[in-house]
């Protein structure tokens, strides 16, 4: 929506517009005269004398550009994929779970794309400057949410082997390398430098590891996560370390590093691409990503992609498919167009942009209201679960195979129902 303009009110700090707003000249025209011809007219209208002598300046400078639609749509889709691969319940089909180690499934390249948009928001809320006492606060509550978020999900409340590793926490481990990153520097050339290097140095150092093992590859009982992760966590661990590596461990945190990486390097090129060169920004996004994934395709020759490890082939390969995602929302609701399709795209966005505002709650409670209620109601295991019932009642009389999609449209429509409330009383859950 564009900012409305009063000329008889006194000249205040223009709102954020909407990215690309036509409206913007007409306000900055508005505003033009009463700081030049009518500063008498109210008494809060009194400008400084600097004011007064660059008023161009000093609309300008309070005149910030508007939010980029297009990260929250693009996070409004990815969460969309989210909410339906996590709302079908047992028995999954092969490409709605996780690989047990090598290889690839769709259901491994969902959680990627939440950390590169992630990186890409990163990007935009460090571009001015870093808070460290922020950031510090962001990384504990996500730590501690974490661990209480993992015990929920699972029911095991056991202190002695509560686990201490999870996405929450991977997440958190992101966010604080993140920031590090952008004590040196918040410019797309210098973390496209960051990404690359850092895969570079992961893959090299992942591949002589595996020269050690049986058969020259990584496996379950020889990986760097077996040894890291079981020497810092021992049975705090994933599975509390029988399955010999912990996906969301130290070693899985540095290849998700490398993912959020290149969300970042996108984000701070959407970011220089306003303004001037606003009509290229979807270029240069989609050349990006295609730079990410040839160079993922050619670490695969020093190790192979899987999410287990997150090894920096498997980052940069999804990070390729979440930048891709950005590019394309970035320029069908951020570039520049035509009038009529200006004044509509606002309204195409809003419902994704409604689900991409929050999108950390809708991420990781989707997913933990489904694992509760799976879990409910089971009396140990002799009857179906809460979750179960819930999708038997709400089957839409379709054939076996099908009937599971009611449960899943229920949930994906009770999500994006919420976010459109916590939306309309402009309520954003974050860290």
């Amino acid at each position: 929506m564009n900012p409305k303009i009063d000329s008889h009110s006194s000249p205040q700090p223009l709102p954020c517009p909407e990215p690309h707003s036509l409206a913007q000249p007409q306000a900055e025209a508005q505003l033009q005269p009463q700081l030049e011809t009518r500063p008498e007219s109210r008494p809060e209208a009194q400008t400084s004398a600097s004011q007064q002598a660059n008023p161009e300046n000093y609309v300008r400078k309070k005149t910030k550009p508007g939010r980029i639609t297009g990260l929250d749509a693009a996070r409004g889709v990815m969460l969309i994929t989210s909410v339906t691969s996590a709302s079908v319940l047992a028995p999954r089909p092969e490409w709605l779970v996780h690989a047990s180690w090598m290889g690839l499934t769709l259901y491994d390249l969902i959680f990627p794309l939440f950390v590169t948009l992630s990186g890409v928001g990163m990007a935009f809320a460090y571009r001015n400057r870093v808070s460290r006492w922020v950031s510090l606060r962001r990384i504990t509550v996500l730590l501690v949410v974490g661990v209480i978020y993992g015990a929920v999900a699972t029911g095991d409340y056991t202190l002695s082997t509560l686990r201490l590793t999870g996405t929450l926490q991977l997440y958190a481990g992101l966010v604080a390398l993140l920031v590090l990153g952008h004590l040196l520097g918040r410019t797309w050339p210098i973390w496209a430098g960051i990404t690359l290097v850092t895969a570079t140095v992961e893959a090299v150092w992942l591949h002589f590891y595996a020269s050690g093992c049986i058969g020259g590859e990584l496996t379950p009982t020889c990986n760097p996560s077996r040894v890291i992760d079981g020497a810092i966590l021992g049975v705090h661990m994933y599975a509390q370390g029988s399955l010999g590596h912990d996906p969301e461990g130290v070693i899985a945190i540095l290849g998700a590093f490398v993912t959020a990486a290149a969300g970042t390097t996108a984000g701070h090129m959407a970011l220089a691409s306003r303004g001037t060169l606003a009509h290229l920004g979807a270029l240069r996004l989609g050349a990006w990503a295609g730079v990410v994934a040839l160079y993922g395709w050619g670490l695969t020759l020093l190790v192979p992609a899987f999410k287990r490890l997150w090894t920096p082939s498997f980052g940069l390969a999804t990070a390729a498919l979440g930048i891709i995602l950005f590019a394309v929302c970035f320029w069908i609701f951020d570039a520049p167009a035509g009038q009529a399709w200006s004044t509509k795209r606002p309204r195409f966005a809003e419902p994704l942009v409604a689900l991409g505002r929050n999108s950390l709650l809708v991420y990781f409670g989707s997913h933990l209201l489904v694992d509760v209620l799976d879990r409910l109601g089971t009396n140990g295991g002799t009857e179906p679960s809460l979750a179960a019932r819930l999708a038997g009642a709400v089957s839409l009389g379709l054939p076996a195979g099908w009937d599971a999609w009611g449960f899943v449209l229920l949930n994906l429509a009770f999500w994006w129902i919420l976010s459109i409330i916590l939306r309309h009383f402009k309520i954003y859950i974050h860290a």
